[in-house]
């Protein structure tokens, strides 16, 4: 291991103890961080799931025709989260990526990794929170905003990359993401817009509640 690294920015000096510290004890070795941070995606999923069963997201029309594909959406949303932000530190230095060389947009994909775990977490947020307030809309927008990126890595892919149904980075994937992006934005668009939903909450000890909007 090379007693001095290159680090993509100055943002990235601030945490050069932390991002040593990872890279001495082997954390940025894929079969090293994926499993654990997979691992630490499913309990936040399962945190979510108990979340939902009370705020009123399983009464919701869309999540009661595609249950299980939702559920699965959110739980990429956490592999998103964990994932992208342990590639986010280990790309905040050169030796740890898969240059050759330094490229000009080295300093930019720690920054972009950053930025995609803070989509998919502002996607989480909406549906911990199932609110339809001021604040709601703009982490919407926000996510919107993010989703409209990963449509054009999509396109990217399908336009540039070799289709080889055996790899994951080829042109096929660009298919694959647009699905899965395409589903997540239903789930944004259906907050953001506030498809009327009311659901009726039976009566408590005698007294009768008002219908709440859970979109």
């Amino acid at each position: 291991m090379p007693a001095e690294v290159t680090y993509a920015n100055g943002f990235a000096e601030l945490f050069g103890p932390l991002v040593m510290a990872l890279r001495g004890v082997g954390f940025f070795e894929a079969h090293v961080f994926l499993p654990l941070m997979t691992t630490l995606a499913l309990v936040l999923h399962v945190l979510l799931l108990r979340r939902i069963k009370e705020n009123g997201v399983l009464d919701s029309p869309l999540m009661r025709r595609f249950p299980n594909l939702l559920k699965f959406g959110y739980f990429t949303l956490w592999f998103v989260v964990t994932n992208s932000t342990a590639v986010a530190f280990k790309t905040m230095i050169f030796e740890e990526t898969d240059y050759d060389t330094l490229v000009w947009f080295f300093p930019l994909v720690s920054p972009l990794h950053f930025y995609i775990t803070s989509v998919a977490a502002s996607m989480l947020w909406l549906v911990w929170r199932n609110k339809t307030q001021l604040l709601d809309q703009l982490l919407s927008m926000y996510a919107q905003f993010g989703l409209l990126g990963g449509y054009y890595a999509g396109y990217h892919r399908i336009m540039n990359e070799p289709w080889v149904w055996t790899d994951v980075t080829s042109g096929v994937s660009g298919l694959f993401f647009f699905l899965w992006f395409a589903l997540l934005n239903v789930d944004v668009a259906t907050r953001y817009f506030k498809l009327p939903y009311q659901q009726s909450v039976p009566e408590m000890n005698g007294d009768r509640r008002r219908p709440r909007r859970v979109f």
